[in-house]
């Protein structure tokens, strides 16, 4: 099922239509309202039920994807146009008429139920919204209210009513300004009433949300509020993006990623030793040290052409806010990606924002026994 993928938001007036042809009559019943993102929209405009077939105006497209709207008149047909495609719909047709910019030909698209027009206005069926914006519109469980949610191929133009994230007892909320696809383009920082945007951009992971927090992380007296982005996830890898606020200025705090800060104080070096294989870290900072892990017998594994001479640094990284201190773990790997154990950073306030303090690495569990005690 092809759905719309981009457009330009352009304004809708179906008005003055002549009769359409024929169509199924329309059940009475108490008007309906529409809500959008769980906002109230076009409150002169009602869904209703023509027999089991659930509708809603195609003008509700525009308050969550920007796509062109033209009536023509002439032909009695609804056009839909983006920079992707051009749809048509017909008052009293099962069928919508699709042609792709960028291949020839055209192709129909069966919907559930035929296009309706009604008091000089185009109503389509809810699972039409679903094929042309990737959305979901159904019944409330009130019964009285139609409910659309932005898909994840949806463009949402509005601030989510929800939250992504909340803290301090709901004082400090994150917002998504603005999605496309299966991006975030836009936040909205909302700080004891007051809101502000910025423009980051992150994942949509329902299974990994934006974290927030709300603590001091630059020992100033006044809590910063901090944000967390998973920017993607995967077998040996998984990485985030840090973003810290003085909500007072709305000014952000430089933050180095964990794994570039890391990089920049840790040297490494991988030897073999009679069929051992040996890794090496230097690690500077406010207390510098110095680790070894002995792999014996791991030289025949490949040699130096298998673990490389030097430590991969970063392909997982996490960061979080623990009593009021800004911490971030990254990865040290060798070879295929095979870890050996976790940096752990603390951060303090430096010259411009935040900078690393403290670093240490913490071997895991299956690779303690490798550390050589100096």
């Amino acid at each position: 099922m092809k759905k719309i993928l981009t457009a330009s938001a352009l304004a809708l007036l179906i008005a003055g239509c002549a009769a359409a042809p024929t169509i199924d009559s329309v059940s009475a019943a108490a008007p309906l309202t529409l809500s959008v993102d769980g906002q109230p929209v076009l409150p002169k405009l009602h869904p209703f039920h023509s027999g089991e077939i659930l509708y809603v105006p195609a003008r509700a497209l525009l308050e969550y994807y920007p796509v062109e709207l033209k009536w023509d008149n002439a032909h009695k047909k609804l056009i839909l146009t983006t920079n992707s495609s051009r749809s048509v719909l017909s008052p009293g047709s099962s069928a919508m008429q699709v042609q792709y910019t960028q291949t020839d030909g055209d192709y129909e698209d069966k919907l559930e139920g035929p296009v309706l027009l009604k008091e000089g206005h185009v109503y389509v069926s809810a699972g039409a919204v679903d094929l042309l914006t990737g959305a979901v519109a159904k019944l409330a469980a009130s019964g009285d209210t139609v409910s659309i949610t932005s898909g994840d191929v949806s463009t949402s133009k509005r601030v989510l009513k929800e939250p992504l994230a909340a803290v301090s007892s709901g004082k400090v909320k994150l917002y998504a300004a603005r999605k496309e696809g299966s991006t975030y383009k836009g936040f909205i920082l909302e700080v004891n009433g007051k809101k502000h945007s910025f423009q980051w951009e992150a994942p949509r992971q329902v299974s990994y949300p934006p974290e927030l927090y709300y603590a001091d992380v630059d020992g100033d007296g006044k809590p910063e509020a901090t944000v967390i982005f998973n920017l993607g996830t995967g077998t040996g890898m998984s990485l985030e993006e840090v973003h810290v606020v003085k909500p007072e200025a709305w000014q952000e705090l430089a933050v180095p990623a964990a794994e570039k800060a890391a990089a920049a104080v840790v040297s490494s070096r991988i030897t073999l030793d009679n069929g051992d294989v040996v890794v090496r870290l230097e690690l500077a900072g406010a207390a510098p040290s110095k680790v070894t892990l002995r792999l014996p017998g791991r030289a025949g594994d490949g040699g130096l052409e298998h673990f490389g001479t030097q430590a991969g640094i970063g392909a997982v990284t996490h960061y979080k806010v623990v009593n009021g201190k800004l911490k971030a773990e990254t990865n040290v790997s060798i070879g295929m990606g095979e870890s050996m154990g976790t940096l752990m950073l603390d951060y303090k306030a430096g010259s411009g924002g935040m900078v690393p303090d403290t670093i240490r690495f913490e071997p895991h569990d299956t690779t303690e026994q490798y550390v050589e005690k100096e």
